[in-house]
């Protein structure tokens, strides 16, 4: 990749500039500058800035609050009049120390030799998604760049709270599974086997729940160096197995059929899919194509197949009511409504009702979801517990026979 060079010029007012941009040389640079009517005062290498943003650049996907920011940004500052290559440095000059700040200068840098705005943001498919590109590709025809702008931050702002209220939803049953798990081995690699000795030492008969934690005692301390590395281990190939592309499927299909968090999991990846698809339509990109995009980003290959069959009826000139029966997972209501805009030209105004209904859906069954768990996490506790107190008391029982004969 080309070094990233700072650079202060004169326009053509003769006011001073500054900014960054990359380049093969300086002398490239000055060049460039040159065609551009500036007068280069003074050009260097940004070694800095260069070493400790490049080297961040694609490790991870930038946090999706920050994209909601600078996705409000860039539309507030289009909509002032501030042409986009003006907005993507301004922008940029608020993570100048983050790899999003580098990655907004290389836009602005590639817009600069005359590429296209979605063209530059494409080439950062982990920045900008599928959705992102496709939506500024249609405005950028359309000139409805500030409109899409705000309907793709609104969206990601819907998934940011969908995403806070699942995580909400689980903490507490992952929390208490948690607690128990490091509660047994404790119990079992501490605790446990003091009990065993001092009841060893009066000859009393251990039971077979001590004997069984008594085992699992003695493999935790005499084999932890290939347990735990072997859990790790197992627990990355499981999670590299179920997100291979061949079992995505499957596994997909599994987790759907789970009780109480399938239901969860439907209702969030319609809630995208409602959302999703109303940003396309409201940059003017046409509905089978807009499909097409939300089939790939939906979350759940399961319903981005039924995505994919209602693609396939409306080319073969199916309506929405007559493909309806492929979509298993999508309410009929919803596909209705869908059905009704289309033939009205309120699109764009059903798509908004249907997001408000998923979004309260996915409200209601996420505040729910603690309280159907309970049972089974009252359960798993009370299994626990009984275990437990069956290996402590049994040999106590024992041992007090033991005493009084």
């Amino acid at each position: 990749m080309p070094d990233l060079y700072s650079y202060k010029a004169r326009d053509r007012n003769g006011d001073l500039v500054s900014g960054s941009i990359r380049g093969e040389t300086a002398l490239a640079v000055e060049s460039y500058l040159e065609s551009l009517d500036f007068i280069p005062v003074k050009i260097s290498i940004d070694h800095g800035f260069q070493l400790r943003n490049l080297a961040k650049v694609g490790r991870s996907k930038p946090k999706l609050d920050d994209m909601i920011l600078v996705t409000r940004k860039l539309s507030t500052l289009y909509r002032a009049g501030i042409p986009i290559l003006r907005s993507l440095e301004i922008v940029s000059e608020q993570y100048h120390d983050a790899k999003l700040g580098t990655i907004l200068l290389t836009v602005r840098d590639d817009l600069q030799r005359g590429e296209g705005l979605s063209e530059a943001m494409a080439k950062h498919p982990k920045v900008f998604t599928n959705i992102y590109v496709s939506s500024v590709k249609a405005a950028e025809a359309s000139g409805k760049l500030d409109v899409v702008l705000d309907k793709l931050a609104e969206a990601m702002e819907q998934e940011l709270v969908t995403r806070e209220d699942v995580k909400k939803a689980v903490r507490y049953p992952i929390t208490v599974l948690i607690a128990i798990a490091v509660a047994f081995v404790v119990l079992t690699t501490f605790v446990i086997p003091k009990f065993t000795q001092f009841y060893s030492s009066y000859g009393a008969e251990l039971p077979k729940p001590t004997q069984i934690l008594l085992f699992v005692s003695r493999v935790f301390r005499q084999f932890w160096y290939i347990i735990f590395p072997g859990i790790i281990a197992a627990v990355i190939g499981f999670i590299k197995f179920i997100k291979h592309p061949k079992m995505k499927p499957v596994v997909d299909s599994m987790i759907l059929k789970i009780p109480v968090i399938g239901n969860l999991l439907v209702k969030t990846a319609l809630s995208r899919f409602s959302h999703l698809l109303g940003v396309l339509t409201a940059s003017g990109t046409p509905l089978i194509q807009s499909l097409d995009i939300v089939r790939q980003a939906v979350g759940n290959e399961v319903i981005g197949r039924e995505v994919g069959r209602l693609i396939e009826g409306l080319r073969s000139g199916r309506s929405l009511a007559e493909s309806r029966h492929h979509m298993r997972h999508f309410p009929r209501l919803a596909i209705s409504l869908i059905h009704v805009g289309l033939e009205s030209g309120t699109l764009d105004l059903t798509l908004k009702e249907i997001c408000r209904f998923f979004d309260r859906e996915v409200q209601y069954t996420s505040s729910r979801l603690t309280s159907l768990l309970e049972p089974l996490i009252i359960i798993v506790i009370a299994g626990m517990v009984l275990l437990l107190a069956l290996a402590v008391f049994l040999p106590m029982w024992n041992l007090i026979s033991v005493f009084r004969g």
